[in-house]
């Protein structure tokens, strides 16, 4: 027996072979559709615990419908007993704190009015792991109370606090696409069909829950790491989302679809095969993803404290002693500020467990969030609040204005939805600033610059700020923003290198290749990854790479943390970009196709929104080149996006805009851009809405120049090629 435990494998590669098994069967707790009202978390009805991270997914592959497990000592207080022959189930938990003997600041014990020793909790410095096993309710005889489904079910409307969800996040939502679904971590914005385009409501929200999930991975927020389509790295955070989302649709009540991430499924087992671990940080992960997606329908400030997740987290990354209990731990976090009642010959200890000094009200207090499991021999029977010396409003207002928010005099709008406003320091008559307000419990806020990026979490204090505290603040603010624009800057100059590097060491993209083939058109100037991913750079007007779009046949994503703002993919064969028309379009397929109709060189600048800045670039470049905008037809969407920002790219240069129009039963086809209609009606087509108008700005130029009398012939853009792609690798 002390041989098989010892040659037992590790719990985390037991695990892992488990789910291996269910994935390549497709029987994996996430890889199974359910309707909302179907499924609910596994819970302890006991000790009213719903269990999470880890613990969900493996209580979860069993899949009951009755959702109730219970250790057997738990069972045996309900005079239930495990039947014969029945096998539990393991959880895993962890442990923080461990008691021990009080001794005073002589070191001696600390006793009671009754002699007996004071027994303190005391943080450990590395958790231990333990285990404890649960049987299902299945698995018991006796007296078992009937599931009441009712009592599981939310109380909420499942679509109105996903819709909370969304809109309190603070995430940019854009409903522009016609039948996928994404997050860009570049541009940090979730792009989504619709919502009219999904079969029904929650359908629409789990899959915006799903993108919310990635767009937790941002640098700004969760940190976690986005690789290229088809990558390992890709194909790790996909795990981490596709987990969050299944745990979404079962705490929100929306259902869960795994059909749309049934394709990653073998690169989940390749990842487990080769790290058995990763099952254990991916549920971490998703858990984590779920606490702070979950927690944006109350609060701005995500706390992140749970034990849960504390414990996955250390698992992670640092060797644990392992041993074996069926004792829970009991975390009770302050949920504001709680005062206490500390004798003088006491405050060592008090201070130790987490407790702090309030000046003015000469009080000691439990702070938001403490352990107060701790604290619990001082707890007063009432606790007195400090009225605030501020209205929350006014307080909020002081916060706005220095993140820089103009409210023009006015008073914040605390009502839970996201505002608008002006900068300080804007453009007239530009919205470059939002916040939320909250006014439930302790007031609460979130506030974004669009202008320099700052966002701030704020909380209700009371207090009013000092002219000098307010110019502290300023120079703070200033500060903070001054060193993310160096750490922007490094982030984008590292990203720079490995677009560069994994450009130049890919192979030359040929007609066969996937994404080309689809298309229509060939491979000019651009590359094929070991996935056979498109990879199309993204140069300034100097040659410089700064960034890498991969396209795959099911989406487009750029390097992570790159700058795309301004740079463009030039189709130049022969070197002349510049020396009559610039002609710009959104993506590289478009771009070909026009190419190919006219022989003219023509920029692709990656998407509508990038259009402006592509074209402001080229004509700082190219002063007397008059400039063509490509646009995409988006006539699903309304507004027209493809329309509106070719239109808004024009006017900033004085340029013109091609639109290519098409019939009832094209619209039906989904035919939007110039390559739908090279590859319906032939670049004859094409050339038909392009031409005319490139000769006749041409001409125009001729007769301006010649009525200047200027005898100067016009610089040639990059005569030489090979100028493209220069970047060097420090």
């Amino acid at each position: 027996m002390a041989d098989d435990k010892k040659n037992r494998k590790p719990f985390h590669e037991e695990f892992a072979e488990k789910i291996i098994e269910d994935l390549r069967r497709g029987v994996a707790p996430w890889q199974k559709p359910w309707q909302p009202g179907e499924v609910f978390p596994p819970m302890n009805p006991v000790s009213g615990t719903v269990y999470s991270g880890i613990n969900r997914v493996m209580l979860s592959r069993y899949s009951f419908d009755d959702p109730r497990w219970m250790t057997l000592r738990q069972a045996n207080t309900l005079d239930c007993r495990v039947r014969k022959g029945e096998k539990a189930e393991t959880i895993v938990y962890w442990q923080f704190s461990k008691e021990e003997a009080a001794r005073d600041d002589d070191g001696k014990p600390v006793l009671d009015g009754e002699g007996n020793q004071v027994m303190e909790k005391v943080e450990l410095t590395r958790p231990i792991v333990r285990f404890s096993s649960v049987f299902h309710v299945s698995q018991l005889a006796g007296e078992i109370p009937p599931l009441d489904k009712s009592s599981l079910v939310p109380p909420w409307n499942p679509n109105e606090k996903a819709e909370a969800i969304l809109v309190n996040s603070g995430a940019v939502i854009k409903h522009n696409q016609r039948n996928r679904a994404f997050y860009s971590p570049h541009a940090d914005e979730i792009c989504l069909p619709p919502k009219d385009h999904f079969i029904a409501q929650d359908a629409y929200y789990a899959t915006a829950l799903h993108e919310l999930g990635h767009w937790t991975g941002h640098v700004s927020r969760l940190a976690r790491e986005f690789g290229p389509f088809g990558s390992e790295v890709y194909a790790r955070e996909e795990l981490r989302a596709e987990i969050a989302s299944w745990m979404f649709g079962q705490d929100l009540g929306i259902g869960h679809d795994p059909g749309q991430h049934l394709a990653y499924v073998d690169s989940w087992i390749k990842a487990l095969e080769k790290d058995p671990f990763e099952i254990v940080r991916a549920c971490r992960d998703a858990e984590k993803i779920k606490h702070y997606v979950i927690t944006m329908e109350q609060k701005q400030e995500h706390r992140q404290d749970m034990a849960q997740v504390r414990g996955e987290e250390v698992a992670a990354r640092a060797p644990l002693d392992v041993q074996s209990s069926e004792q829970e731990v009991i975390r009770e976090p302050a949920d504001r500020k709680v005062f206490l009642t500390v004798p003088y010959r006491e405050k060592g200890r008090a201070k130790a467990a987490g407790a702090k000094w309030a000046p003015k009200a000469k009080l000691w207090y439990a702070p938001e969030g403490a352990d107060m499991a701790k604290l619990k021999a001082w707890l007063l029977e009432k606790t007195p609040e400090v009225a605030p010396t501020m209205p929350p409003q006014a307080e909020f207002a002081q916060a706005l204005k220095a993140v820089g928010l103009d409210l023009g005099g006015q008073q914040p709008i605390m009502d839970g939805k996201i505002h608008r406003t002006p900068l300080l320091d804007g453009t007239a008559g530009k919205l470059g600033g939002a916040y939320v307000g909250y006014l439930d419990g302790i007031p609460a806020g979130f506030i974004q610059n669009h202008k320099t990026g700052e966002k701030v979490n704020w909380k209700a204090t009371g207090h009013v700020l000092s002219d000098e505290q307010k110019a502290a603040l300023r120079v703070e603010g200033e500060k903070r923003r001054a060193q993310q624009e160096l750490e922007r800057r490094a982030q984008q100059g590292k990203a720079s290198k490995r677009a560069y590097a994994k450009f130049i060491n890919a192979k030359e993209a040929g007609p066969e290749q996937a994404y080309l083939a689809k298309k229509g058109v060939p491979g000019i100037g651009v590359r094929e990854d070991e996935n056979g991913n498109l990879l199309v750079p993204g140069y300034d007007t100097s040659g410089f790479i700064h960034t890498l779009q991969t396209i795959s046949l099911d989406g487009k994503q750029f390097e992570a943390g790159s700058c795309k703002k301004g740079t463009f993919f030039p189709i130049d064969p022969e070197g002349s970009l510049g020396q009559d028309v610039i002609l710009i379009a959104e993506g590289y397929a478009t771009a070909a196709s026009v190419h190919l109709a006219t022989g003219k060189p023509v920029v692709a600048a990656f998407d509508a929104g990038n259009l402006e800045s592509v074209a402001v670039a080229l004509r700082e470049k190219f002063p007397d080149a008059p400039t063509i905008i490509l646009a995409d037809n988006d006539h699903t969407l309304s507004p027209n996006v493809g329309e509106e920002k070719a239109l808004l790219a024009a006017k900033a240069v004085g340029g013109r805009v091609i639109v290519p129009m098409f019939t009832d039963q094209e619209k039906a086809r989904q035919l939007t851009d110039f390559n739908d209609l090279h590859a319906a009606c032939g670049l004859k087509r094409v050339k038909s809405y392009v031409e005319p108008v490139i000769e006749r700005l041409c001409r125009e130029r001729r007769e301006a120049r010649a009525g200047q009398g200027q005898g100067a012939s016009h610089r040639m853009f990059l005569t030489n090629r090979s100028m493209y792609g220069q970047n060097s690798i420090n």
